[in-house]
């Protein structure tokens, strides 16, 4: 069995798998529980433990930021304060006693809808993670672009000369015109109501009811989604774009709109057979994780 962790900036979910990806079982905390780092290792460690006698063979974690792959080493997290340089495998490693892989959460959720999702079988694809920010990872020939980090930070290409500071350090990033707190700070100045209680799956239900504010805001999340996605396709010529995170719940609302902006922008020879694709996998990330530290485990 192995211990499958999906780290992200809003909530963090665990679960066990067999060795075929099978999810056996589920939890999710809030993310800000966990700031200490303390806190976090200490309930990795309770979560492996809880399934003892049964063996966890081996752990496997995609953390939101730039990762060291080889040395399993934290740079730092963009929307999660306090972990610069941090050395999580070493010390989770020594803690367990068992082997820990550590990557980059869009390249954990890609692996699993590469290996057993959407994506199973295909040789170029794009996936996106909307969510708290803008998660990416590539797969060409079957295998997930890497560099000497953890790379595919497609949620950090700069976007805009003038835009917002980003929580990686630079401006006009991509993830800033996409997060789910750009679009309820969004919404929230289009209705002129600054005070407003209001999540995305709100504004998604409202534009399917056919309010105006709701659909500007997906008109404007649209139309720079499908800019940025325009360049990558360009670049990467994928046969598959794959939408995972909370916010692409509203993949019916922006789905239509993002793909009118590609057709106008996108170098047309590159489109023809294009698809865009929700997630398959309901727990992508958890399942990814897993199957890293499966595959690390079989290659020693």
């Amino acid at each position: 069995m192995f211990l499958g962790i999906d780290w992200g900036g809003t909530y963090i979910k665990a679960g066990i798998t067999d060795n075929r990806g099978n999810l056996l079982s589920r939890r999710v905390f809030f993310s800000s529980r966990f700031k200490n780092k303390d806190a976090f290792i200490k309930k990795i460690e309770e979560l492996t433990n809880s399934v003892r006698p049964r063996r966890i063979n081996a752990v496997g974690i995609g953390v939101p930021g730039i990762i060291d792959t080889k040395g399993g080493f934290i740079y730092y997290l963009p929307n999660i304060p306090g972990w610069q340089k941090y050395p999580i495998r070493k010390v989770l490693e020594k803690k367990l006693n068992i082997p820990v892989a550590v990557d980059n959460d869009a390249n954990v959720f890609a692996l699993a809808e590469a290996r057993i999702g959407a994506a199973k079988g295909t040789n170029r694809a794009i996936f996106l993670t909307l969510g708290t920010g803008l998660g990416g990872a590539v797969i060409i020939d079957g295998n997930i672009f890497k560099g000497r980090t953890s790379a595919g930070e497609l949620g950090h290409v700069p976007v805009s000369l003038k835009g917002a500071r980003c929580g990686c350090g630079g401006t006009g990033c991509i993830e800033t015109f996409l997060g789910n707190k750009y679009l309820v700070s969004l919404y929230k100045r289009i209705k002129r109501q600054k005070n407003l209680n209001a999540e995305v799956k709100d504004i998604f239900k409202n534009a399917l009811e056919g309010e105006e504010e709701a659909i500007l805001v997906w008109e404007n999340f649209s139309y720079a989604l499908g800019m940025f996605l325009s360049g990558m396709i360009n670049v990467f010529n994928p046969e598959k774009i794959i939408f995972g995170g909370g916010v692409s719940g509203a993949f019916k609302v922006f789905k239509p709109l993002v793909w009118k902006v590609i057709e106008n922008q996108a170098m047309w020879p590159h489109i023809k057979t294009l698809k865009l694709i929700k997630a398959k996998l309901k727990n992508a990330g958890i399942i990814g994780a897993a199957i890293l530290a499966k595959e690390q485990l079989a290659n020693g």
